[in-house]
């Protein structure tokens, strides 16, 4: 690559682990993506919480944390209400790295959290969660193309739970149809910066993350195949690449293996903090006024204070009190108080739970930390926090066997000086390096 690079090409791997690459690097499973991590720059990258597609790609774009952008995950809470908001790319409070850029043409294939499609320079292609393809397309003179290759957002994961067969088929064939798309449009667009993302190692991971290391495993054949045929796409990337592009590929988190799903609001129920209007809650609306706090999907925890939600139980005052109190108890956590006798090997029955429990001011800042939760549970490996309303208990299993964390994503910039100058690399470092190319030089995140 040129020393001068005056575009940008970025490459998205939803949910992949730096740790993983790392044993696909050395069983020679992806040849292309190991001579880019090793002629370059391999970082283990730390991302957002929580770390779910919403907040860590809306970070990516925007280079700001989520206490500036505003997205704290897939589902949030209508204003001065406990009522359910489900917020879109429309909700994003920080200009986007295209939008920064708008004499720049770009051209966007699938990058997560982007629906409804806004008109830019260049094209855009959302990605999930996009309930329909016609609104997902910028300009629309693409769609009839996109539906002529019979191109999807993501894969049937309803199906899938069912079929698992069917769940293989269908991750391969959506493979194909992206790969087609975005090399076409790299190939035949004139485009200053390129964003492809692959979404479906995320759907892999979810339902086949146990079957990497298990070569007895019935679909671990399947697994190595999908990024086989992944490596061979990045290649075919690589080659469509001039000399004055710069590659960065990167996650917008890691993956473990999942053991169990702990949730929160069974565990704020039952210590008494948190009580419904009816025997079978679906929604926020459902909590009861007089509860001191509640949990939204994953992680993230909420006190019903006055002046954030109309009717509130808690005063200014009280809720300064009880977080501390919530948090110490949420701390001391042990995994026979949930249920698990059979806590990690090497703990014991007295272990702690959640890796941490942190309040807002540790994982925030900026002017929208009123809106963020007021506590935020890191979960142990392996111990997926969850915030269903009406779980059957403290802790559930999942057809899933893999889980997102936090401190696992991966950053390969073709650019070997990248490691000294981010050594160790967070999500919202990343559009400070694409707007450094792309000519706004020393630019801060917003």
């Amino acid at each position: 690559m040129s020393t001068c690079p005056t575009k940008v090409a970025v490459l998205g791997l939803d949910g992949v682990p730096y740790t993983l690459l790392k044993l696909l690097f050395a069983d020679r499973v992806m040849p292309h993506l190991a001579r880019l991590a090793h002629s370059g720059a391999f970082l283990r990258m730390h991302t957002v919480l929580p770390p779910v597609s919403s907040t860590a790609w809306a970070s990516f774009m925007t280079g700001a944390n989520p206490g500036r952008h505003g997205i704290f995950g897939f589902t949030d809470l209508k204003p001065n209400e406990r009522a359910l908001h489900l917020p879109s790319f429309d909700d994003i409070r920080c200009p986007v790295i295209w939008q920064r850029l708008p004499q720049k043409r770009s051209v966007v294939v699938n990058l997560p959290f982007t629906f409804p499609a806004r008109p830019l320079n260049g094209m855009l292609i959302a990605g999930f969660v996009a309930p329909d393809l016609e609104r997902s397309v910028y300009p629309e003179s693409l769609l009839p193309w996109l539906v002529s290759r019979n191109y999807r957002i993501d894969i049937d994961s309803v199906r899938g739970r069912q079929d698992r067969r069917a769940l293989i088929a269908d991750l391969f064939e959506t493979l194909h149809i992206r790969e087609e798309v975005i090399l076409t449009l790299m190939e035949h667009e004139p485009w200053d910066l390129f964003i492809g993302v692959i979404t479906g190692t995320d759907r892999l991971h979810h339902f086949f993350f146990d079957a990497y290391e298990d070569r007895a495993h019935p679909y671990h054949e399947d697994f190595v195949n999908y990024y086989r045929r992944l490596d061979a796409f990045i290649g075919r990337f690589v080659d469509r690449l001039g000399s004055s592009t710069r590659l960065m590929v990167l996650s917008d988190h890691g993956f473990t293996r999942l053991k169990t799903q702990v949730y929160l609001n069974h565990i704020l129920k039952t210590m008494g903090h948190l009580a419904f209007t009816t025997p079978a809650p679906v929604s926020p609306e459902d909590i009861h006024p007089g509860s001191r706090a509640f949990a939204m999907e994953p992680t993230r925890v909420y006190l019903n204070c006055r002046d954030r939600f109309r009717n509130g139980s808690l005063s200014a005052s009280e809720a300064i009190e009880f977080r501390g109190k919530l948090r110490s108890e949420l701390a001391a956590i042990g995994f026979e108080d949930v249920g698990i006798f059979d806590p990690p090997e090497g703990s014991d029955s007295n272990e702690r739970v959640f890796g941490d429990v942190l309040v807002k001011e540790d994982v925030y800042e900026g002017e929208l930390l009123p809106q963020a939760p007021d506590l935020v549970v890191i979960p142990k490996p392996g111990y997926d926090v969850k915030a269903g309303l009406n779980p059957p208990g403290a802790t559930m299993t999942d057809i899933f066997t893999g889980m997102h964390t936090h401190d696992d994503a991966f950053l390969i910039v073709d650019d070997p000086g990248t490691a000294q100058r981010l050594p160790e690399p967070y999500i919202t470092d990343v559009a400070p390096l694409i707007l450094e190319v792309l000519g706004e030089v020393g630019l801060e995140p917003v």
